[in-house]
């Protein structure tokens, strides 16, 4: 017996050791090799600690931030902390006590990721802002620098929030950065489905989503969707009714303009039209999108551009797509 244990010991102590060395596992490995070092600029620190004699200076450093057509006095009142409002901003994002250190390391891995999928990726410098809370455009990427709305990340529940919809406050939280970041980059290679389809469109972003993913592994199912845990939970436990609803609905192929506001545009909840609507989130499509498309990588041996370069008519067919039970 005690030899039968041992045996039986070492047995799975080596189906656990050959069960961790996945493919996924040595992609991993590969990308933490890649040599990325990043430059993370703090400047709505610097134009907080500026004075009026410092806007030259800051135009000509940081001349994307200065538009020809806002006049100098409108930044001097901000510099002179005669602005309220900019200063409610700088005072909180100061009191959110931000580990730009971690935010640093968080960002250099995103653009790791990005550069190990698509090598001709140059990471650039990231830049901090404060946006008057444009938690519409979070972070922008350009060819120069990552801008990031640092005061879009103080957390669903702060002060400044109060009146922004509460399904668009889900993701104000400081969490979301790296997954914000990778979709950002996503968007740079998936080019936007220009057909109509119901269809067309979830498997648009479920392009999307899934080299999100890629960039951004260990955000959570949430945080790539930009649901609530609750509702997001709800989406994975319910996902085979809503296929159906679609199947039954002949929904795939309508090209009615509001299945997008219906099913893939952000919304406070997804419109089925019946009582379970508000327990859903919006954009439910994008999930489902999603799961066809990582389906499809799943049964086929095809590279990642290759999967973007197909029409989602081939993607679908092709996925096998099951909806979880």
């Amino acid at each position: 017996m005690k030899m039968n244990l041992s045996r039986f010991f070492i047995i799975l102590a080596f189906a656990k050791a050959f069960t961790s060395c996945t493919p996924t596992h040595k992609v991993e490995e590969e990308i933490a090799n890649i040599q990325v070092d990043v430059d993370l600029v703090t400047f709505h620190k610097e134009f907080a600690n500026a004075n009026a004699a410092d806007l030259p200076r800051l135009k000509k450093e940081f001349p994307l931030f200065f538009p020809p057509r806002v006049p100098d006095s409108l930044w001097i009142l901000k510099l002179t902390g005669k602005d309220t409002i900019h200063n409610a901003l700088e005072n909180a994002v100061k009191n959110a006590d931000f580990n730009y250190q971690e935010m640093e390391r968080e960002m250099e891995d995103v653009m790791r990721h990005v550069i190990y999928y698509f090598p001709e990726f140059d990471a650039t410098p990231v830049v901090t802002v404060l946006s008057d809370v444009n938690y519409r455009q979070k972070v922008i990427p350009t060819s120069s620098q990552l801008i990031i709305s640092i005061d879009t990340y103080l957390g669903k529940d702060h002060e400044l929030y109060v009146g922004i919809n509460k399904y668009q406050r889900e993701n104000l939280n400081r969490e979301q950065l790296p997954a914000d970041v990778a979709l950002a980059y996503a968007r740079l290679f998936v080019t936007p489905s220009m057909e109509r389809a119901l269809l067309d469109n979830m498997i648009y972003h479920g392009k999307l989503h899934y080299v999100q993913e890629l960039f951004a592994p260990k955000a959570t199912g949430d945080q790539l969707f930009y649901y609530s845990p609750e509702k997001y939970a709800f989406t994975v436990e319910n996902e085979s009714q809503m296929w159906r609803y679609f199947i039954d609905n002949e929904l795939l192929y309508d090209t009615d303009s509001k299945l997008l506001s219906r099913f893939i545009l952000p919304a406070p909840f997804s419109k089925f039209y019946l009582e379970v609507d508000q327990q859903t989130p919006g954009g439910v499509g994008r999930y489902i999108g999603y799961r066809m498309v990582k389906s499809f990588m799943e049964n086929n041996e095809v590279d990642l551009q290759t999967m973007i370069d197909l029409n989602a008519e081939e993607i679908f067919k092709r996925s096998k797509y099951k909806p979880l039970q």
